[in-house]
């Protein structure tokens, strides 16, 4: 049967067999049809689910997906329209896994049902465990649906089911997650209560008292009954409650309790516990909470990376379409590393063609340079600040980024000599498997026959006949010559 998923744990995305997930890359462009692909597989899910068991996975006519209410954590504000596409992006670049309810009394069904090559809407089943199902994407991703089991009520997840699992999107804004919620409302009922996602809030000392999730309920039980109870849906708004309705003696152990127990948290705690202090006024540990005050308040300052790519000898359009249109949507300065394997072009002739074709005048190409010397000097075209990296490569790269992501996390790339960003996303191109049919080895082949028609179709329309015929012959001279190979090995 399903397991239970439990959010405090933030994991990340899960990999069954040899089928791996990856997270779901959102943009401001492209949010829209992450949102209408998934709702298609869940309806689809939901109807053949109802063919085969007669039983309703999201409630009577799917109202808990019409609704947004079967969605937990991020992905509720992720599908549903309270927040516009630009402030989603802003602040969610990728989402790792859609979090799903579904009917307690229907997840042995469900794991039964569904089966490895399922079609449903854009997605077909690759994979699935107890607690999480895998699905390809036609464009080649792999993404996860996770399935929480919950208690439904007039066909959709009840109210404290909803309550237990939320995000709240002004936490969201201060860099404050769920998971921090649900343990500041633990460390808010000190030695008298406690509170967990399976129980909601309940005794810490009497083992009969079965708990109660509803939030009207948590916030009286908690704080008191003449409490603001719209305040207990977010972190910011239980940090006031515990101000107002707590008495000032205990605010430092609830402090100290909610600052330990977010310890194993494998996510940053900082914006949390800043936010704590100053709303608790909390001035134990000055030296410490000064620098997570400055921390908090620094300018997050952005870049993207192409860590390197190997045009032989030169870029093509398909290039332009895949990782110069993904780059486009990123933020901050752009760094590009291109491999120096190239005896007929020069370095600038190479840059020109690339920046024509890309349309990218602002962005610095670095030929020659190692990917861990490009990420260098991306790192050091900043301000100081927090400094996040934006790594974009091909579809097939993305395990060797995640490779490349880990060793600089860990300081293990020589030319940083030490420095680190604060955050590190990879990104892929939309187009994975490069629907456009242009490639280098197409190019190179055109170049070899003497095609031109082939040849600018790869090169692009803003180049002039003579450039294009000047561009083809310095590669097949190239070619000729033996000094690059039509097929690359």
């Amino acid at each position: 049967m399903w397991a239970f998923k439990q959010f405090l744990s933030e994991g990340g995305n899960v990999k069954i067999g040899d089928v791996a997930a990856a997270p779901f890359p959102i943009s401001e462009k492209n949010r829209a049809s992450v949102r209408a692909d998934a709702h298609e597989a869940l309806s689809a899910l939901h109807d053949s689910f109802h063919k085969e068991t007669g039983k309703h996975l999201f409630g009577k006519d799917k109202k808990a997906i019409k609704t947004n209410s079967a969605f937990a954590g991020s992905t509720r504000h992720l599908m549903g329209n309270e927040v516009s596409d630009k402030e989603f992006a802003k602040h969610k670049r990728d989402v790792g896994d859609f979090d799903v309810f579904v009917p307690h009394e229907h997840k042995e069904d469900l794991h039964s049902h569904v089966k490895t090559g399922m079609k449903l809407g854009k997605y077909t089943v690759a994979g699935k465990n107890k607690s999480s199902v895998l699905m390809k994407h036609e464009n080649g991703q792999v993404h996860q649906y996770d399935m929480v089991g919950a208690k439904y009520e007039k066909h959709e997840p009840s109210e404290g089911e909803q309550f237990t699992h939320s995000s709240h999107w002004g936490d969201t804004q201060k860099g404050i997650k769920g998971a921090h919620h649900k343990q500041l409302l633990n460390a808010a009922g000190l030695d008298k209560h406690k509170f967990s996602i399976t129980h909601g809030v309940r005794s810490r000392t009497d083992e009969k008292d079965q708990g109660t999730k509803h939030p009207k309920d948590v916030s009286s039980t908690l704080f008191s009954s003449k409490a603001e109870h719209n305040k207990i849906h977010s972190f910011q708004g239980v940090s006031e409650l515990i101000a107002k309705h707590v008495p000032k003696e205990k605010h430092q152990a609830i402090y100290d309790k909610f600052k330990d127990s977010v310890k194993s948290n494998k996510f940053n705690n900082k914006p949390a516990i800043t936010h704590l202090a100053s709303t608790l006024n909390i001035k134990d540990n000055l030296k410490e909470h000064i620098l997570e005050l400055f921390e908090a308040k620094q300018e997050v300052h952005h870049t993207s990376v192409i860590p390197l790519v190997g045009f032989s000898p030169i870029s093509h359009m398909g290039h332009a379409a895949d990782l110069g249109g993904k780059m486009r949507e990123l933020p901050g300065t752009k760094h590009i590393g291109v491999s120096g394997k190239s005896d007929v072009f020069s370095p600038e002739e190479r840059s020109n063609i690339l920046s024509k074709q890309w349309g990218d005048k602002d962005v610095k190409h670095h030929i020659g340079a190692p990917a861990g010397e490009v990420i260098r000097r991306a790192h050091d075209s900043l301000p100081a600040g927090k400094k996040h990296l934006h790594l974009l490569v091909g579809g097939d790269r993305l395990e060797w980024a995640k490779g490349l992501k880990a060793s600089l996390e860990a300081g293990k790339i020589k030319e940083m000599e030490g420095k680190k960003f604060h955050n590190i996303t990879v990104h892929t191109p939309d187009d994975v498997e490069r629907k456009h049919g242009l490639s280098g080895t197409n190019m190179r082949t055109a170049a070899s026959k003497g095609d031109k028609e082939t040849f600018k179709k790869h090169l692009g329309n803003m180049f002039s006949d003579k450039e294009t015929n000047n561009i083809m012959n310095k590669v097949k001279s190239s070619l000729d010559s033996g000094a690059i190979k039509v097929k690359r090995k």
